[in-house]
């Protein structure tokens, strides 16, 4: 993204369009202020063969047609070539090609080729066709011109507000330039060779000249460039600035007294528009779009060599009376170059191209685009396959006491075999809307089905064997609209029902081996997770999440052949690779049955085995980078390979080999589409998983009695609060662990009960069961 884009994109966001940029690189000053969106596109390494390169670029294809677009503007190379293979029309912005001259070969054959490609084919494919001044206009073949029209860009896009003189006489005293001095500045590429056409040599040898006579003249660059090239600027008496921050910009413009450039190719050029705007005269040769951009003799001097360049710039220097007045008109001249009139003609061209009606698009207010937009109504979303009367009950009674009123609450049955559960507890709780399918189509269809039906923008995802403290809700609507809008979804803090002083969760997370972590799973709750914190993603056991995060235009649905476990870990893996962001919620508190839906099954084990298992190679092969899927799949297979030879595992094994096998014909396309839109690496997601493990015995289906256990708790109690108390808990704890007290289990628990006396009596009920 760059200024430019910026600035369209913003002001087209203003008058009503939903606008979304999807680009190869954006930074922070695009973010956190805009009305637009941003998505980074899958990075194609660039090449010095443009072919080969638009070829790279063209696998991004399929990726935006699947996307509900209604028009593409397209920027630049090599985007360009994408525009005969898009399913909308496409309106081309064409920024010019520039001069070859002085250039080595092989650039000038990757310019010249752009040049020919985009004139005589892409263009022609475009629906509609903008240059940025009447110079480029002219440059187009005439079959062109019939569809093309130009519209300058604005240059009023810094921050206008009047800079102080103090700020002013700062930065000039920062860069050793005194109130006599005069200061000549340029905005452009600072290397002096890779950018010949800029001319940025050519000016420094003007410059060097004049500073012969005249002592008091400094020169300052401004632009992009490495520490190279301001060092090399500076060895040659050069000020120099890379990289400039926006806010800067202002008080570098107001700093100086005369805008020069000796590029000799500009098809707008952006800095002179913008010196003018700030009352600045300025001196450039009679090329490209300056005799539009600038008016000879009365914003300035329009040369035609170096030698008048020199005459020119001299008869300014010696003269500040007239060049204080070119400044003055030059800002006058400015008002014709404002993002204002750049909207407009692009409003109307886009509602020509679209056939568009004047009510059709209405202009909005400025709204930042991670404002959230808050709502009260929430769409319960249930989940029901064989729950028995009273649990369900249970639920439905938690929910109708909430305090927080507005709710719809949608049963997804997924082909129970005791369908008279359902039917007395649409007795008891008439409003419920309950959906019955004739099969079982697991977890994650069964969602996405309820999902559809739900009218409310938040979505609250619920187990049957859950139920929720009185605010639950309350807290979580809370949250998530007070939430910036890249934030989708808020976790609860999940008790285990039967052991109401432990967590089993307040989010959830995967290692670097795709294993699922549940933040606090089996730790006794001390407080330790009531701070709120972002995470890596929320349990479909319970969590609230915004509705529009499942359209296919954003995260997507829930994975339906996730039939049952990991559907969750897929969603919010997928949601973090869009940029997407999850938080706790440690105020909202609910209760699961865990293990409730296995608990009549004697094949349970076997059957959590075979879905956890199978689904983590599926996320891994959708979701990681090459080198993570190819680790995690080979581990995986090894595996299984290894139960094979486990009587009681072969069969589980050779199903999961089995059905994993088939399963990469349908998920390969999946993959496609997911890694062009990743927005951050798996180095990035994994690290939520970062100081977190489960503390919870599988096997007995109970949390860990165990003395790490209650480390961990009051290490990271003492972690959020720094409380000298809690860390002299930490440090004896860490120093039991360490010795042999800990195998005489008489011993040191009578120890412990002394140590922490005055601790809350759920640590005294876990050091009783220590073992």
């Amino acid at each position: 993204v760059d200024l430019v884009v910026d600035r369209l994109a913003d002001g087209l966001a203003k008058k009503g369009y939903h606008t979304k940029v999807y680009c190869n690189y954006f930074d922070e000053t695009f973010t956190h202020r805009k009305s637009y969106g941003i998505e980074k596109l899958h990075y194609f390494k660039p090449t010095a063969n443009p072919v080969i390169y638009e070829q790279r670029i063209r696998r991004l294809v399929p990726y935006l047609n699947s996307k509900e677009i209604d028009l593409f503007i397209i920027q630049s190379f090599p985007f360009y070539s994408l525009i005969p293979k898009l399913n909308a029309p496409v309106l081309a912005v064409d920024h010019g090609i520039i001069s070859v001259a002085d250039l080595p070969l092989k650039r000038k054959l990757k310019f010249k080729y752009m040049d020919y490609s985009q004139n005589i084919s892409y263009f022609k494919k475009a629906e509609a066709l903008v240059t940025v001044s009447k110079y480029l206009l002219g440059c187009l073949p005439l079959s062109l011109r019939k569809k093309a029209s130009f519209i300058y860009n604005g240059a009023d896009h810094y921050d206008i507000k009047d800079v102080e003189d103090a700020e002013i006489t700062s930065f000039r005293k920062k860069m050793g330039v005194s109130d006599k001095d005069i200061l000549l500045l340029y905005v452009g590429r600072l290397n002096l060779t890779n950018q010949p056409y800029k001319g940025l040599a050519e000016l420094v040898s003007i410059f060097q000249q004049l500073y012969q006579k005249y002592k008091n003249l400094k020169l300052l660059a401004i632009g992009y460039g490495s520490k190279n090239d301001e060092e090399l600027l500076k060895n040659q008496g050069i000020l120099a600035i890379g990289n400039a921050p926006e806010d800067l910009m202002p008080v570098i413009y107001r700093s100086c007294d005369i805008y020069t450039t000796a590029s000799h190719w500009e098809g707008f050029d952006l800095p002179i528009a913008e010196a003018h705007g700030f009352g600045k005269p300025t001196v450039c040769y009679n090329i490209g779009a300056h005799p539009e951009v600038s008016q000879n003799e009365k914003t300035g001097y329009i040369v035609k060599n170096r030698q008048e360049f020199k005459e020119k710039l001299e008869i300014l220097i010696l003269n500040p009376d007239l060049y204080r007045e070119m400044g003055k008109n030059a800002k006058e001249y400015a008002k014709d170059f404002t993002w204002e009139n750049s909207i407009k003609n692009y409003d109307n061209l886009i509602r020509k191209m679209l056939s568009l009606k004047d009510n059709d698009i209405q202009p909005k207010p400025h709204i930042d685009r991670y404002k959230p937009v808050k709502s009260k109504d929430v769409s319960i979303v249930i989940v029901n396959h064989n729950s028995s009367y009273q649990v369900l009950k249970e639920c439905m009674e938690s929910l109708k006491k909430q305090t927080h009123k507005a709710v719809e609450i949608i049963i997804f049955d997924n082909n129970s075999s005791n369908p008279e559960v359902l039917n007395d507890i649409k007795v008891e709780f008439p409003q419920i809307n309950i959906i019955y399918s004739e099969q079982n189509l697991g977890l994650g269809e069964g969602l996405n089905r309820a999902i559809e039906q739900a009218s409310s923008e938040l979505i609250l995802i619920s187990n049957f064997d859950v139920i929720y403290n009185y605010d639950a809700l309350e807290q979580m609507v809370s949250l998530l609209n007070g939430l910036e809008r890249n934030y989708i979804g808020v976790a609860p803090k999940i008790k285990f029902y039967f052991q109401k002083d432990f967590i089993e969760s307040i989010g959830n997370s995967i290692d670097e081996n795709f294993y699922a972590v549940h933040y606090g799973r089996g730790q006794l709750d001390l407080g330790q997770y009531n701070k709120q914190e972002d995470i890596f993603g929320t349990s479909f056991v319970s969590c609230m999440i915004r509705k529009d995060a499942f359209q296919k235009n954003k995260v997507g649905p829930i994975d339906p052949s996730f039939f049952l476990f990991y559907e969750d870990i897929d969603f919010c893996y997928r949601a973090n690779l869009h940029g997407y962001r999850f938080r706790s919620c440690p105020e909202a508190i609910v209760y699961h049955r865990f293990g409730f839906s296995f608990r009549d099954e004697a094949t349970a084990f076997q059957r959590k085995y075979y879905y956890q298992k199978l689904n983590i190679m599926k996320t891994a092969y959708k979701n990681a980078e090459d080198h993570n899927m190819n680790r995690i799949l080979k581990n995986e297979l090894s595996i299984q390979k290894h139960n094979l030879r486990d009587i009681n595992l072969k069969s589980t094994a050779r199903k999961i080999i089995s059905d994993f096998r088939i399963s990469p014909r349908q998920l390969k396309k999946k993959r496609h589409f997911i890694q062009f839109s990743r927005q951050l690496s798996d180095a990035d997601i994994i690290k939520y998983s970062w100081g977190e493990r489960d503390y919870f015995d599988v096997v007995g289906n109970e949390p860990e009695y165990s003395i790490p256990n209650l480390l961990h708790s009051y290490r990271r109690l003492f972690s959020l609060l720094g409380n000298e108390k809690y860390e002299g808990i930490v440090n004896y704890l860490t120093t039991l662990e360490r010795t042999k007290f800990i195998m005489e289990s008489s011993l040191f628990k009578d120890i412990l009960h002394g140590k922490l006396e005055y601790e809350p009596i759920s640590v005294h009920r876990l050091i009783d069961r220590l073992s």
